[in-house]
């Protein structure tokens, strides 16, 4: 039987073969499909700061530092590191590191040292950029790198106003140092499907893999996800506080603001008060957000206490997001929230829902599939979901990366990527997402879905967030949904000893319960706890919360003996 391949709605468009660079900054009239934009319109701004720099001074320096990277002795197609927050110097590096024909890999700066020298002795890395902020971390990494590293290849990705350095030696130069002669940059017409960006997967299962996401994933991302994600204009500012060093983030932040002519309010990272006050200063007209923000939204105390009127369009995307959350929100804050889904491994976009879709009716629904993608919906047993039923998400098109850095076999036959995670589509072609295939928990032959089940308990008046997971119950050869929930910060307090937090674990447990099917109640148990681990997209860390399940209810099971 032939298999069910769905295809995009959307009007197809014109997919250039060019380098991304080009693509956004092009050197002359012809080159790029996109419109000839203002060089003085600002393109980033700092937020603390108020600095702001335009696309000809973003061009400009980009050209410059990629020349200043040649001089270092790069050369095309190496690798170059970038360890720091939000800035202007990140994107200032970001692209000249893609002007010099090389391909950057940013890390997490949430990394320990280990984390680090993992991805650096992963992708090859042999240059880097590195915040003051940061250098500690990274010179305890840099013991671990598998080739040693010279000095003159370190390179402070700082300002170089009176104390940007902080205390960093003297021996290294700041990026702006590093900056030689204007020199064009390096052109992939003929090639590609060369690899310019290097994000790395969050890690959920096993060490975090190099996803290689070549100029034309990239550029086919921006002609198909730029005109359907959102309608930006040059009047536009972005709100930028999710680090770019996630695919999620390097969209909005580095391409979208060059792509449409907009601005990004750059926010080194996600701090509450910080970013009402942008918001209310800068008019922030579009905000790109995880759900767990949302979620601090719609019960915070503070967000009426500023002007956010200029707010036109909130999108969520990177983890699944309750639809209680969003009426919740919508009570206080009524903008409309644009769902979306992807991945890093698909550059990212998918499936989007633009504000033109958010209606009430499709709360809790993705949106339709973009342009250049074809996709499946998989059933265990390898045969087509039914419309309607769920199934593993496959996709295939010239937005999925060409492969993990050092790996093959994980593209399938056909050009199929499995994406993990399990959605549903309606008759009108609308998906929305289940949970993921992994993290399903099977009671005695039953599917749960985590998501779900999360969903429920974020309904509790007193729960603010909350991880399920399964324990393994080897008496009934079944797993068993145990659930991670943090409460609220008056309840808390009121929760003083072992007992009362173990007597309101039930009650949840209780009334959970009501409000589910049998076979979705918590019999692993409720934890109160004071996190619940994430990524800095936002995404559960469900291994960290496996692990910590595993030893406690060991440790339960053998006091019940």
């Amino acid at each position: 039987m032939q298999p069910k391949i769905y295809e995009s709605d959307y009007p197809e468009v014109f997919l250039p073969s060019m380098s991304i660079f080009h693509y956004l900054m092009p050197d002359g009239p012809g080159i790029s499909p996109l419109p000839h934009f203002d060089p003085s319109l600002p393109c980033v701004i700092e937020a603390a700061t108020g600095r702001t720099v335009s696309r000809g001074e973003m061009e400009n320096t980009a050209l410059r530092l990629g020349q200043g990277l040649r001089d270092a002795g790069m050369r095309r197609g190496d690798v170059v590191n970038l360890f720091a927050p939000n800035s202007i110097e990140f994107a200032f590096a970001t692209w000249g590191t893609i002007a010099a024909g090389c391909t950057i890999t940013p890390a997490n700066v949430a990394y320990e040292p280990r984390e680090l020298a993992h991805q650096v002795n992963d992708s090859g890395a042999s240059f880097f950029f590195v915040a003051p902020s940061h250098l500690p971390v990274f010179e305890r990494a840099r013991a671990l790198f598998k080739r040693p590293v010279p000095d003159s290849r370190i390179v402070l990705c700082c300002d170089v106003g009176p104390g940007a350095r902080g205390s960093a030696p003297d021996k290294y130069r700041s990026l702006h140092e590093l900056l030689g002669a204007r020199a064009p940059a390096e052109r992939f017409e003929t090639e590609p499907m060369a690899t310019a960006f290097m994000f790395y997967s969050s890690g959920t299962t096993g060490l975090p893999k190099g996803v290689e996401t070549t100029h034309y994933n990239q550029t086919t991302q921006m002609q198909t996800a730029g005109a359907h994600i959102e309608q930006f204009t040059t009047q536009d500012r972005i709100l930028a506080f999710l680090p770019m060093s996630h695919m999620y983030g390097a969209m909005m932040f580095l391409l979208i603001p060059l792509r449409f002519g907009c601005a990004s309010v750059l926010l080194p990272q996600f701090e509450e008060i910080a970013v009402y006050k942008a918001i209310q200063e800068y008019k922030i007209t579009v905000a790109p957000v995880v759900p767990p923000v949302l979620v601090l939204w719609a019960s915070s105390p503070h967000l009426k206490k500023y002007d956010l009127s200029s707010l036109r369009s909130l999108l969520s995307a990177a983890a699944v997001l309750s639809p209680d959350v969003v009426r919740q929100l919508y009570k206080i804050l009524p903008v409309p929230i644009c769902d979306g889904y992807g991945m890093t491994e698909t550059s990212p976009a998918i499936i989007v829902k633009d504000n033109r879709m958010s209606t009430p009716d499709r709360i809790g629904w993705m949106g339709r599939l973009l342009p250049s993608y074809q996709a499946r919906l998989v059933c265990e047993d390898g045969t087509d979901a039914p419309v309607g039923t769920p199934g593993e998400l496959w996709v295939r098109g010239p937005n999925v990366m060409k492969g993990y850095r050092g790996r093959t076999g994980d593209i399938l036959p056909g050009g199929w990527f499995q994406t993990g995670d399990l959605l549903v589509m309606d008759k009108q072609g609308w998906f929305r997402i289940v949970d993921r295939v992994k993290e399903l928990i099977k009671y005695k032959g039953l599917q749960v879905a985590p998501a779900e089940l999360e969903n429920v308990l974020l309904q509790h008046h007193h729960i603010v967030d909350a991880g399920v997971v399964g324990v393994e119950d080897e008496k009934q050869a079944t797993e068993l949904p145990r659930a991670y929930v943090v409460v609220d910060p008056k309840k808390a307090a009121e929760l003083k000893t072992d007992r009362d937090r173990h007597r309101f674990a039930r009650e949840i447990a209780e009334w959970a319960a009501k409000r589910t099917a049998q076979h979705k109640r918590l019999r692993g148990g409720v934890v109160i706890t004071d996190v619940i681990p994430k990524s800095p997209s936002g995404k559960i860390l469900r291994r960290l919360l496996r692990e910590r399940a595993v030893t406690e209810w060991a440790s339960e099971r053998q006091g019940k003996l």
